[in-house]
């Protein structure tokens, strides 16, 4: 699923969409329009959307507490080959 905005007339539309396979071909679906993105923007809405999310996902909560000097002694490191560098 992702973000969409979608634009109508005048107007653009917030929409969350998701891609899915018919008859071998990917078609997407609006699962749910959110409103005019112009009104949640001005509103705050959009923010307050976003900041909901945000608090659900841990690898934003993860790179926010690291961001706010919460988590001082974290290291982070790649593994793996390297590509041949």
């Amino acid at each position: 699923m992702f973000p969409r905005v979608k634009r109508s007339g005048k107007y653009e539309y917030l929409q969350i969409v998701e891609n899915r396979r018919v008859d071998g071909k990917v078609r997407q679906q609006v699962i749910a329009s959110l409103g005019r993105f112009d009104k949640l923007r001005e509103s705050g809405e959009l923010d307050n959307l976003t900041s909901a999310l945000a608090r659900l996902c841990r690898r934003v909560r993860v790179i926010d507490a690291q961001r706010a000097g919460d988590m001082p002694g974290t290291v982070v490191r790649r593994s793996g080959s390297g590509g041949g560098r």
